[in-house]
């Protein structure tokens, strides 16, 4: 049997009908620091359920006939009684849309296809080489409950699971019913199979759609379509990564299947489970947050925005520099774009700003998603006088409203949404000029509200610098070290110029804000020492920098 890494679940959903979302991911991904540098645990086929049975069942007592159906790609296991029974439909279903899910990652997207085991885990199978497995069960009955999920023993609310082994092969796990068990009184049933009468805690508890409120043991083919999408995307991320090299988890492995679920089903909107509980964070890094699930909105904003081959480039980089943090590989990413991973997460602040009622403000070309207007507002604190922002973290922002921000120290982006009635304008603070002019003008108006924006992706996001003009400018100049930036960029154009002493075009480089700033590598690609020029578009009188190092 292959190595099996029993701590480490890629889990879809841990959703429990009219109660508080929860999650398996972080403990188990906590047990498999702590099991790290000792020897792998082996499965033992015979691991006993803590049951109430006076005589001890085994997990082969649960089930009696095992039944496969095999499609191009994937070989189905399943039962049609006991506590793991299913319907031939749902089997029938599941099969087309993980057909689906495959041809969307893999054969459209690129993905690397996912490696399967070659025995199944729950049923002890063998599979027809070239197929990828997938068992249909009782997740909470599942073979090895308690190594998988701790001392909880049931992951209690998963919809499915990707169970990861040596090599980058896998297995995907989907759920029987959509129904799981509640975590305390749960009532008891039993099965008599092999002269045995076997107990077992009976799933009661409907998994739900928050955001159309129905319940997926209903609408279960629903629940296949984002199931699939989402755990067969994990499958491929182990071709990426290994395991082994990780020494903590990045938010992205959820983030990303959950935004990709959204773009292969994109009317289920699973994701609303997560919405309140993401929009109450504010001011938390992506990397600290209690469920890793709302961030894919962040996916879904670079897949609309950006590129929609722009996640397979991000897991490609991570299968370089496996421990290298998420931000290192966007901002990789977004250098070949010539863009600013910078810019683009603070853009995906000032859009998650018109969320609720705001929304209505704003063309809906602008928002992330076409359900937008139905989110909850995210978090803003309210200022009535002149304030020092909370300093971030990276891969965090804040919303506050009123107010007069001193930035001074603040690094990291800023943006400002003065609002009266249902007109609107965005201004990128670039310097304290700029927030006293957006102050001044928005009380000179009468508005009825300002939102300023603050938001950091990396630590070394910007230079704090203040400028009290708006004149457009390199700093710092001369330049030694460290970023080397332009601003204020006007918005009527879209790139900037960088010519040397003699007139000739160096580069060409596109902004999408009011600041660009260059990396210090990206600085000594371009430009030996000496003196240059630049200049926003084709046309226009040319301003001075020197580069030293």
């Amino acid at each position: 049997m292959k190595k099996w890494f029993p701590a480490l679940l890629l889990l879809l959903s841990c959703t429990t009908a009219f109660a508080q979302h929860v999650c398996g991911t972080a403990q188990i991904f906590r047990n498999l620091l702590e099991q790290k540098g000792s020897s792998t645990k082996k499965l033992d086929s015979k691991t006993h359920l803590a049951l109430t049975s006076s005589e001890a069942c085994t997990i082969e007592d649960y089930y009696d006939e095992i039944l496969t159906q095999a499609s191009d790609h994937f070989q189905i296991f399943y039962t049609l009684d006991g506590p793991h029974k299913t319907t031939q439909a749902f089997i029938d279903s599941l099969s087309k849309h993980l057909e689906y899910a495959w041809n969307f990652h893999v054969k459209n997207s690129g993905m690397k296809p996912p490696l399967g085991i070659s025995k199944t885990h729950h049923y002890q199978q063998d599979v027809i080489p070239g197929l990828y497995p997938v068992e249909v069960i009782e997740i909470d009955l599942i073979r090895n409950a308690r190594d998988l999920f701790n001392e909880k023993g049931a992951c209690h609310g998963c919809f499915g699971l990707t169970l990861p082994f040596d090599s980058a092969q896998s297995i995907l796990i989907i759920d029987n019913d959509f129904r799981s068990t509640p975590k305390s009184n749960a009532s008891i049933a039993s099965v008599h199979y092999n002269g045995k009468e076997c107990f077992y805690e009976e799933a009661t508890q409907e998994l739900t759609n928050r955001a159309h409120g129905y319940t997926y043991s209903t609408e279960w083919n629903q629940g296949l379509r984002i199931t699939a999408a989402h755990e067969l995307y994990h499958a491929i991320q182990l071709r990426y990564i290994d395991f082994n090299k990780l020494n903590t988890a990045s938010f992205w492995f959820e983030a990303s299947a959950m935004g990709i679920e959204d773009v292969v089903a994109p009317d289920v909107d699973d994701y609303f489970n997560y919405l309140s509980g993401f929009a109450n964070s504010i001011g938390i890094s992506f990397d600290n947050l209690s469920s890793d699930y709302g961030p894919g909105l962040f996916f879904m904003y670079l897949y609309k925005f950006v590129d929609k081959g722009f996640d397979k480039s991000i897991w490609e980089s991570f299968s370089s520099e496996p421990t290298k943090p998420f931000q290192h590989h966007l901002t990789k990413y977004a250098k070949k774009q010539k863009l600013s991973a910078d810019s683009l997460f603070h853009n995906f602040a000032v859009k998650l700003s018109f969320t609720g009622s705001r929304a209505a403000l704003v063309d809906s070309s602008f928002w992330i998603n076409s359900d937008q207007p139905k989110w909850p507002e995210f978090k803003t604190v309210e200022e009535t006088s002149d304030f020092e922002p909370y300093s971030l973290n990276e891969l965090s922002y804040r919303f506050y409203s009123n107010g007069k921000p001193d930035l001074t120290k603040f690094t990291g982006s800023a943006s400002a949404i003065p609002i009266k009635n249902d007109r609107y304008s965005i201004r990128f603070l670039q310097n304290t000029n700029s927030i006293d002019s957006v102050y001044i003008e928005s009380a000179d108006n009468s508005s009825d509200s300002i939102v300023w924006i603050l938001s950091k992706f990396t630590e070394t996001d910007r230079i704090p610098t203040v400028f009290k003009d708006s004149t457009l400018r390199a700093f710092p100049t001369p330049w030694r070290h460290g970023h080397l930036c332009f601003t204020p960029l006007p918005q009527n154009k879209e790139y900037i110029e960088i010519r040397n002493r003699r007139g000739n075009l160096v580069e060409k480089i596109k902004y999408d804000s009011y600041t660009l700033c260059l990396d210090e590598d990206k600085v000594k690609s371009l430009m030996v020492p000496g003196v240059y020029r630049f200049r926003a578009g084709n046309r226009g009188k040319l301003k001075d920098f020197i580069v030293i190092y």
